[in-house]
């Protein structure tokens, strides 16, 4: 390799590693090019939502709704997978010039991972289960300066089963944990790939979401 090449190498190294610092938010940036041609990618919000409503409180079982007068049963509640809005940016990396080069972004693919938060399991709670997470492949396309917000599982229906049947709390004592997301992502017509990251906290019990 020539002196040049390995300055340009040196270079794309050097970028990197500066561009993937975590921010004081819960997530992390990534970049990717060819030389000095840098684009980085970063999480900069994850707004769990659930039927139609922005809130970090995930249901884990679904209840059958009574009327209030009579006591009767009118149907189950509304249940689902609980989500996530994730918004990610695609900007050129800080130091770039109007005239270099910059790149679209393509994520492809992501896993959530699943801890509970410092404090631990309450003191009054039955089970704070460990939760296993999962990895999927889906494409989603950040064009270069732009921001996507895109809505993703955050925790599914599958987890929440998981929840219950493992013996989680489904009383007032709900524990509180974290999910991260991690992403595989690459530059649109560059041989190179890179992660970052994003995590935000929720509390899971048997909420009631019947009236809702």
């Amino acid at each position: 390799m020539t002196q040049q090449g390995l300055k340009g190498l040196f270079l794309v190294i050097l970028l990197l590693a500066s561009c993937s610092s975590p921010s004081d938010d819960g997530g992390s940036g990534g970049c990717g090019g060819s030389e000095a041609a840098i684009s980085c990618l970063n999480v900069t919000s994850i707004v769990p939502t659930s039927l139609g409503i922005d809130t970090t409180n995930v249901d884990a079982l679904r209840d059958q709704c009574r009327d209030p007068v009579s006591g009767a049963v009118t149907g189950p509640e509304p249940f689902g997978d609980h989500n996530a809005k994730v918004t990610l940016v695609n900007n050129k990396f800080p130091t770039s010039t109007s005239t270099d080069r910059a790149f679209d972004i393509m994520i492809i693919g992501y896993s959530v991972t699943y801890t509970l938060n410092q404090g631990g399991c309450p003191a009054a709670a039955r089970g704070c289960p460990p939760l296993t997470g999962f990895t999927t492949g889906q494409s989603i396309v950040i064009p270069v300066g732009q921001t996507v917000t895109v809505t993703l599982p955050f925790v599914p229906l599958s987890v929440k089963n998981q929840y219950v049947q493992a013996g989680g709390e489904l009383g007032i004592a709900a524990p509180s944990y974290s999910a991260t997301y991690t992403f595989t992502a690459q530059p649109i017509g560059v041989n190179d790939t890179f992660t970052l990251q994003g995590s935000s906290q929720f509390t899971i019990t048997d909420f009631n979401n019947c009236g809702t």
